[in-house]
């Protein structure tokens, strides 16, 4: 498939800032600098975290297409929960890119619960919705009424599920995703490097979001491996339970295997509830926190020199737009995209601080392509140049 790729280095407004690493660390090389073993960190190790340390320009493997058909076209956008900041933000920018192509979003709360998603596809359905787009639950559980939509001719695309590069569930006409494995993968490289091929691990799941199972597979997978000398341990808390149960497991474990120094919650807003426990523990001068998404408060913590060490960032607005696009696609009848993964970055206290903070500017695409060129982007691409 033909990609599309523009030189857009120009816009970016997060330089390059971390130095390459080399085939074998020191001590806390390549990581936040500060990492205590000493070990054989393998090469492709060096070169993973090199391709992902800066922000780069939207590179996407769409075909042009004339999205002007879709205008006026009407979309619901059912999300799993609309208390959830992550899709929270991804369902903002997908509702700004459709109505610059000129198609109407109307917004129904899952609420977390499959009766209430299944029951927001009832409606669109009901409503003469064009299209659906579902935003965190897996098909599986709303597979009633995607055979309902299905009977409908109504197209139903899925994001912020599963991993985008997996099979597409029977009845879904696309499907989007963050980087779940990637950023697994992404965060194993980093302790790695920083351990310099020595750490004990404990990785904390969430085994009721697939994507969370994703990550923590790709992150085990990942650090077998390249690092035979790093320890895993893996514990699981369903989201549900995060605020009850986090920080005992967190304490439970540290308590039980007192050599961890690295904790890695699935996703970052867990933060939140596994740092207060570890600092309970007085492990902070121990244990770095390494994890995932990209969050305004984690990476403020990550910029303040707290416990946060490093965040594998997933840009939202790219997500949101790549939803859209995704969407108008299913509209007028253009090819789908397979592998419709959003852009990840590594960063830790070697670039960090090169970044404008701001709750705006978490979501805007400002530390990834630049606020403004993912949105510039596939306005190009769905004009058909």
């Amino acid at each position: 498939m033909h990609n599309i790729k523009r030189s857009l280095a120009a816009m970016l407004t997060a330089g390059a800032v971390v130095a390459a690493l080399g085939a074998c660390s020191s001590p806390g090389a390549g990581g936040s600098g500060q990492g205590g073993a000493s070990g054989d960190v393998p090469a492709v190790v060096a070169e993973n975290l090199a391709k992902y340390r800066d922000a780069a320009p939207p590179d996407y493997a769409g075909e042009p297409f004339d999205a002007s058909p879709a205008k006026g076209k009407q979309v619901w956008w059912v999300t799993m929960y609309s208390g959830n900041p992550f899709l929270a933000a991804v369902g903002a920018n997908f509702k700004a890119a459709l109505e610059h192509a000129g198609v109407e979003v109307t917004t129904c709360d899952g609420k977390s619960n499959p009766v209430d998603y299944n029951n927001c596809i009832s409606q669109a359905v009901a409503q003469g919705a064009d299209a659906i787009q579902v935003d965190g639950p897996e098909a599986a559980t709303y597979a009633n009424a995607l055979a309902e939509a299905n009977a409908a001719g109504i197209p139903v695309l899925s994001g912020a599920a599963v991993d985008a590069s997996g099979e597409l569930h029977q009845g879904l006409a696309g499907q989007s995703s963050q980087a779940f494995v990637r950023s697994g993968e992404l965060v194993a490289d980093w302790i790695v490097a920083d351990s310099g091929g020595s750490a004990n691990v404990l990785f904390l799941t969430t085994p009721d979001v697939i994507g969370s199972l994703q990550e923590q597979e790709a992150f085990s997978a990942r650090m077998t491996e390249v690092c035979p000398a790093c320890t895993v341990t893996v514990k699981g808390v369903t989201i549900g339970n995060w605020a009850s149960d986090l920080g005992p497991t967190t304490s439970a474990e540290l308590t039980r295997n007192p050599t961890i120094d690295y904790v890695v919650p699935a996703f970052d807003p867990m933060t939140q509830f596994t740092n207060p426990a570890i600092q309970q523990a007085g492990k902070s001068g121990q244990v770095k926190v390494a994890t995932i998404n990209g969050s305004y408060q984690p990476m403020r913590e990550l910029a303040d020199g707290g416990l946060v060490a490093a965040e594998i960032g997933n840009d939202l607005n790219a997500l949101g737009y790549i939803e859209a696009d995704l969407v108008l696609r299913a509209l007028v009848g253009a090819p789908t995209v397979q592998n419709a993964i959003a852009p990840v970055r590594i960063f830790d206290s070697n670039n960090v601080g090169e970044l404008a903070l701001s709750p705006e500017t978490t979501i805007d695409g400002s530390w990834y392509a630049g606020q403004g060129v993912t949105a510039d982007y596939f306005a190009r691409l769905w004009a058909g140049t």
